[in-house]
């Protein structure tokens, strides 16, 4: 039961937000919980036991950590010791899969910084002591962010439950979250996810920059539909059940800069990496060599977080020089060009950087990389013998493809931007009547669509 299947849409979700209203109040946050375990047995009981381990061990490190206080020698060993297991589960678990070839358990990168976060908070004295272990299990391990995140403070989180007030409004607006992240990753990402395994599938010798082009961009767009996807669906189960996840994804194809587009792209994710990470280092206050190794590190860090594998290593890297220039540089290099052309260097380093990304080793993304631009040796040969230019640029299978397919990538090329967005809330200023049955008509027809494409 994935939560973008009919069965938890139909079934599991809407069942377990009846008997969530029904029980007395006191019961809410126990019925979560248990909604959240049987969701994780559900996909995996050997991943629900790993899982309760590592937070049931962290919770256990609560309570000495707050007595002792910061500054105590056993509190920082015993924060060293959790900080380690964590990173460790999380390092082991990826290479694991990596090397079997299998999927990651669910979730090990929300649930374990997720806990890892509160014991920081907890030692330096910006939290509170747990209280009830079942709000603590639901803190990190609430099956509506279990996919991506966001990864929240517990104070946040903890208070939202305390303070518990449910309205229509609120269930109204997360069920139009969830149905739009359903409608990303079920139509669009899976959609794109097809295209791009089709243009995999073209023979080495025969990829063309077209072909390349296309891969990365379809990556790209499959990766941002699928994590924004599950976020939305995140935000959108939370509040079905009166709680308020913040955004973790904000146009960042769009971004005015590297630096920009970092803070957009897994907003919660690149947060806790400053907070925890680049702030613990100095951020930006000791110097341009430390800054610059500052900046590299969190950069190489959130690249490790969408898996261990070298690639990403190198994809994060590789965004990350460009952040040293415009942290160091900026104003002098950026300050005064045009926002277009902003937004153009931008796109281009992205794209070229998820050369790194899509590949599944650094000879297949050096090979991206030089087909994108035409550098393969092999086909400046053929061009001089005479096999012709064009048969670089593209191919006939390169062409069909990107035929057979251009509706789909000028709709998710479109819904990636703030365009609809922002023109629907002006309409909505100046016909508010019209555009609420608009609204109503648009997402009655993008719920039948995403039942029809989970249905096939």
């Amino acid at each position: 039961m994935q939560i973008y299947t009919l069965s938890f849409l139909l079934v599991f979700l809407p069942l377990t937000a009846l008997i969530y209203y029904v029980v007395p109040p006191h019961y809410r946050t126990f019925v979560l919980f248990l909604a959240s375990l049987y969701f994780y047995a559900s996909l995996s009981t050997l991943g629900l036991a790993i899982m309760l381990a590592s937070v049931g061990l962290d919770l256990l490190a609560a309570k000495p950590l707050f007595l002792w206080g910061k500054g105590d020698r056993r509190a920082r060993l015993l924060l060293l010791a959790a900080a380690a297991k964590n990173i460790l589960l999380f390092v082991v678990l990826s290479s694991l899969s990596q090397l079997r070839n299998t999927e990651m358990p669910l979730g090990v990168a929300v649930y374990t910084f997720t806990s890892l976060g509160y014991l920081v908070d907890l030692y330096n004295g910006e939290a509170d002591l747990v209280v009830d272990p079942y709000e603590y299990g639901l803190f990190c391990c609430f099956f509506g962010k279990i996919y991506v995140g966001p990864i929240l403070s517990y104070n946040d989180f903890s208070r939202q439950l305390r303070d518990f007030r449910p309205s229509l409004t609120k269930i109204g607006t997360g069920v139009v979250f969830l149905l739009h992240g359903l409608a990303k990753k079920v139509i669009l990402a899976d959609s794109l996810g097809v295209l791009a395994e089709e243009l995999r599938a073209i023979p080495y010798l025969d990829k063309t920059v077209l072909s390349v082009w296309m891969l990365i961009a379809c990556v790209i767009l499959q990766v941002y539909y699928t994590l924004s996807g599950f976020s939305d669906m995140a935000r959108g189960i939370g509040g079905i059940f009166g709680l308020e996840l913040p955004e973790n994804f904000h146009y960042p194809l769009q971004s005015e800069s590297v630096t920009d587009f970092f803070s957009r792209f897994n907003i919660s994710a690149n947060r806790f990496v400053r907070k925890y990470v680049y702030g613990a280092l100095g951020a930006e206050d000791n110097g341009r060599l430390a800054t610059t190794l500052n900046i590299m590190l969190i950069t190489m860090l959130m690249g490790l977080w969408y898996g261990i594998r070298l690639n990403y290593l190198v994809w994060g890297a590789s965004l990350g020089v460009f952040i040293v220039l415009e942290t160091i540089w900026g104003e002098e290099l950026f300050g005064r060009l045009p926002t277009a052309i902003k937004r153009l260097y931008t796109l281009v380093v992205i794209v070229v950087s998820f050369a790194w990304y899509s590949s599944l080793s650094l000879s297949q993304g050096l090979f991206y990389l030089q087909t994108m631009f035409g550098l393969r040796t092999w086909d400046l040969l053929r061009g001089l013998t005479g096999g012709g230019t064009y048969a670089m640029l593209w191919s006939g299978e390169s062409l069909y493809l990107l035929l057979k397919n251009w509706l789909l990538l000028a709709v998710s090329l479109l819904v990636c931007t703030s365009l609809i967005h922002r023109n629907a809330q002006r309409l909505h200023h100046r016909f508010p009547r019209v555009m609420e049955g608009v609204t109503l008509v648009t997402n009655t027809l993008l719920f039948t669509g995403a039942l029809a494409f989970m249905a096939g």
